[in-house]
């Protein structure tokens, strides 16, 4: 299926973490031109020059630190002066630690909260008003499943989650009437070196092995097994599309099934 993403115009932030680095390479495949937005450019150097040499569009990337209104919006303003107007953002900033909830501190959790619930929320106040002003442009917010799905180990980021659900749910009524749709993606645990250290946290815990920690997450998986950062990059490209027509204030979830909800 052509996704009819040739061409399009994509901001995305957090392309150095996995998922989107996926979505970057998933995007530019699909013929998309790439902003990808970083506090320090040169640790995008690899991927882009990986881009290039794959004959992806044209792709760039430039100086953003999303702890800062002034430098999110000159970011952005960069990206539509050196590539045109956006058509798609697709953020992807921000991690979350984990950890007892009694000794999660106040500075802990304010810097979590700062990494992924703030800086989306800065991102999104400096991209809406140009997608509304032209009347058209997409949103998808990678976020992830603790927000409805809360681990008690990982209370900060289930925090900051549930909170950019709320902000997807309740956006997607301001932009909607101007031709501008906000969708979030929900990942579930995805293969990667973060997910092999909470698998050596929980055996610690348990007195077992990290195999056998991740054999009995995966018991309440549907499909027992974890997804890959490229399967969740696939539904990225999806909801990026004209082909999610008619979609907004819907949060699609990827967790191979461990969800027990209707």
């Amino acid at each position: 299926m052509d996704l009819e993403l040739k061409g399009r115009r994509i901001l995305l932030s957090g392309a150095t973490g996995m998922i989107g680095a996926a979505a970057a390479r998933t995007l530019a495949a699909e013929g998309a031109q790439l902003v990808l937005l970083g506090r320090e450019p040169s640790r995008l150097a690899p991927l882009l020059a990986e881009l290039q040499a794959s004959g992806a569009p044209r792709c760039i990337a430039l100086p953003c630190d999303l702890a800062s209104a002034a430098s999110t919006d000159a970011a952005v303003e960069a990206a539509e002066r050196d590539l045109g107007p956006i058509d798609v953002l697709v953020t992807a900033a921000g991690a979350a630690q984990g950890g007892i909830f009694w000794e999660i501190d106040d500075a802990a959790w304010q810097r979590n909260l700062e990494a992924k619930l703030f800086g989306t929320i800065r991102l999104l106040r400096a991209m809406a008003p140009r997608m509304v002003e032209r009347r058209a442009g997409r949103i998808v917010a990678i976020i992830g499943n603790s927000g409805r799905q809360p681990e008690p180990r990982m209370l900060p980021g289930a925090v900051a989650n549930a909170a950019l659900l709320a902000i997807v749910r309740g956006l997607a009524e301001e932009l909607g009437p101007h031709g501008v749709a906000i969708n979030a993606l929900n990942p579930g645990p995805v293969r990667s070196p973060r997910w092999d250290t909470m698998m050596s946290s929980a055996a610690a815990r348990a007195g077992g092995t990290p195999a056998e920690a991740e054999a009995a997450f995966l018991q309440k998986t549907a499909l027992r097994r974890l997804a890959t950062a490229e399967e969740v990059a696939q539904h990225v490209a999806f909801l990026a599309s004209p082909r999610a027509a008619h979609m907004t204030g819907t949060a699609v979830t990827i967790d191979g099934g461990s969800t027990k909800s209707i």
